[in-house]
């Protein structure tokens, strides 16, 4: 067993091809999204500390499509001008499409752990879409995420997912391990990212300062 916990980061090169990464863009900007917002699980208090230029929110904005839970699509996605639902088909399809991928690159990170008390999961969370104008960034945190479980849905998270639409901004970098001397995750569009969901793995995003960045998280349970 590998003692260093960065071998422990997976990064898959061109998980997603660079015209699928355009498209899917190009289908999440005709909808409409929301602030982003989430907590420490000691306080239950908001963890946003940054302070962007003024007149600049500080929060990312998401969409958040819970496959496992299709009653929080209407409050997730807002289809403005689309009484038809072809928009919330177009999230769906990317959803699926990535989902079906990942299950891929998930059987590559398993096996190549080699680990034998520990082969597989149970399953995923529905991809949550996350995008970063510039004077917004992500704080340092981990992924001790229990929102994911209701009763019905039982376990905890095992592994998270950080993916990657574009790389045609400036800003916007991911950074491991710690707050002020971390490691740089050098990505590029189409790129894929799964590391363990513990506190041994924090990890943020620095303020975009020129351009959009589009990228997408998951997590394993």
């Amino acid at each position: 067993m590998k003692k260093n916990i960065e071998d422990y980061v997976f990064h898959k090169k061109n998980f997603l091809e660079d015209e699928y990464c355009e498209k899917s863009i190009s289908d999440l900007n005709t909808c409409k999204w929301k602030k982003h917002g989430w907590y420490t699980p000691t306080t239950s208090l908001p963890a946003f500390h940054n302070l962007p230029p003024e007149g600049v929110e500080k929060e990312s904005e998401v969409i958040d499509l819970e496959l496992m839970h299709p009653s929080t699509y209407a409050g997730d996605l807002i289809q403005s001008g689309n009484p038809g639902g072809n928009l919330q088909k177009k999230v769906e399809d990317i959803n699926d499409l990535i989902v079906e991928k990942l299950r891929v690159a998930l059987e590559e990170y398993v096996r190549g752990l080699n680990f034998y008390w520990f082969s597989g999961w149970e399953g995923y969370t529905g991809i949550k879409f996350i995008r970063y104008f510039p004077g917004q960034e992500m704080k340092v945190h981990c992924d001790h995420i229990h929102s994911m479980f209701d009763g019905e849905r039982k376990g905890v998270p095992i592994l998270s997912i950080i993916g990657h639409f574009n790389d045609d901004y400036e800003g916007g970098e991911t950074f491991m391990f710690d707050d002020k001397n971390g490691k740089k995750i050098d990505t590029e569009k189409g790129d894929l990212l799964i590391f363990p969901s513990n506190f041994l793995y924090p990890h943020y995003v620095t303020p975009v300062t020129r351009g959009v960045r589009y990228s997408y998280v998951s997590w394993i349970w």
